[in-house]
């Protein structure tokens, strides 16, 4: 693991890709002004961040997969006007405010999602109870995104949802700053995408989450009595896993996605045949955020996307609701879906995200955590071994895409 130096004073865009770092390098910011920092397709952190210039308003973005995590602890937040973050695609940021001890000194903080993936804005906050406020200006935010902000449930910020919505955003927050943290979130959507949220609460107010990787209904799973429509699965219903061992249901996620929210988010398809002779065996219609396991690897559905056999659901051919079913069992398994080798439930999305929630803690009473599988784990094309990119006929990447 390396430790690299950026300087990010004045206003300039430095991007750190494959080329400059690896998996788990932490970053040290020398110097801090207006920048942009692009993290391309890599995982880092920051480790340190000094001369920070009055008055800047820096950002950072992660894209093509790309993962930063940064300490809020590292930032003196009273000499910055602004602070941004970009997750475009299949990418994500952290911002982690657990060790902070003194209050935030910035009024707002703004996130902006783009990318025809779903990307995951998460923000952790103070351990210590501050009577502090945090405003997060939300954009772009679509079906399939991720905005964790602390893991509670929202509430709406008025009395009503009609009182919530207003300038052109829904206005939730969770907490109190009378007795400790408080949390707002204005995200953006038309009046039609209010609409549909306002006639739909109780599925999009669901513990801030707003990802979900699923199959669609219709995807039929092997059973030991053959294959069973996914969402005539029951829990106790035995399905069988790639190895041919029968194993129960634990639980089933359901969730329901309005074609309102889905523009740019839309499931993937792939093509009966087209990972290999026969596989899928039909069409397979699953969130991009799926893993499928192809030659040992857990590969995300979005990554396999080549613009032929496999690609997003057309607009014109959604309903206007889709619902997602996820399998759970009581480990991490590979099951079979339309002769598909697939994963089962694993805690990369928050069960209180899925409709029935209240079933799961009826039945259990406390979440468990699932361990993940020992497989190496490719959310992003540029990430696919050549052998792969070559078969399936998945282009590389353009050179347009790669830089700022």
């Amino acid at each position: 693991m390396a430790i690299l130096d950026v300087n990010l004073g004045g206003s300039e865009t430095r991007t750190i890709s494959d080329q400059d770092a690896s998996d788990g390098d932490t970053l040290n910011i020398t110097a801090l002004g207006s920048s942009e920092l692009i993290v391309d397709g890599v995982s880092v952190s920051i480790q340190d961040i000094s001369n920070i210039e009055a008055g800047s308003t820096p950002t950072f973005t992660a894209t093509n997969g790309g993962s930063l995590t940064m300490d809020q602890g590292l930032l003196d937040l009273s000499a910055l006007n602004d602070l941004s973050f970009g997750i475009d695609g299949n990418s994500d940021i952290t911002l982690d405010a657990s060790s902070v001890s003194t209050l935030s000194g910035l009024n707002g903080y703004n996130v902006n999602f783009s990318g025809a993936e779903a990307g995951t804005f998460t923000f952790n906050k103070p351990d210590l109870s501050l009577l502090d406020t945090y405003n997060f200006n939300v954009t772009g935010m679509e079906a399939g995104d991720e905005l964790n902000l602390g893991g509670e449930n929202w509430n709406l910020d008025g009395s009503s949802a009609a009182d919530a919505y207003h300038d052109g955003a829904l206005h939730l927050t969770q907490g109190s700053a009378l007795v400790g943290t408080q949390v707002n979130a204005s995200i953006e959507m038309t009046q039609a995408e209010f609409e549909e949220f306002q006639a739909n609460q109780d599925t999009y107010l669901s513990g801030g989450t707003y990802t979900h990787n699923c199959f669609a209904a219709g995807t039929m799973i092997a059973t030991p009595d053959g294959e069973v429509p996914v969402e005539s699965l029951s829990i106790g219903d035995l399905v069988l896993t790639a190895s041919g061992e029968a194993v129960p249901v634990k639980w089933i996620g359901r969730q329901s996605v309005h074609r309102l929210f889905s523009a740019g988010r839309a499931p993937v398809r792939i093509r009966e045949g087209a990972l290999a002779s026969g596989v899928p065996n039909q069409d397979l219609v699953l969130t991009a955020n799926h893993g499928l396991i192809i030659d040992g690897l857990v590969i995300n559905a979005g990554a396999l996307i080549n613009h032929d056999t496999i690609d997003y659901l057309p607009w014109n051919e959604m309903p206007e609701a889709i619902t997602y079913y996820h399998i759970e069992t009581d480990t991490h398994e590979v099951v079979i879906a339309n002769g598909t080798e697939a994963e089962t439930y694993i805690d990369y999305v928050d069960r209180q995200a899925f409709n029935n929630y209240a079933e799961y803690v009826a039945l259990y009473g406390i979440e468990t955590r699932v361990v993940e599988m020992p497989r190496h784990r490719i959310s992003s094309r540029r990430l696919l071994p050549l052998a792969l990119r070559e078969r399936l006929g998945i282009q590389d990447m353009t050179p347009a895409s790669r830089t700022a």
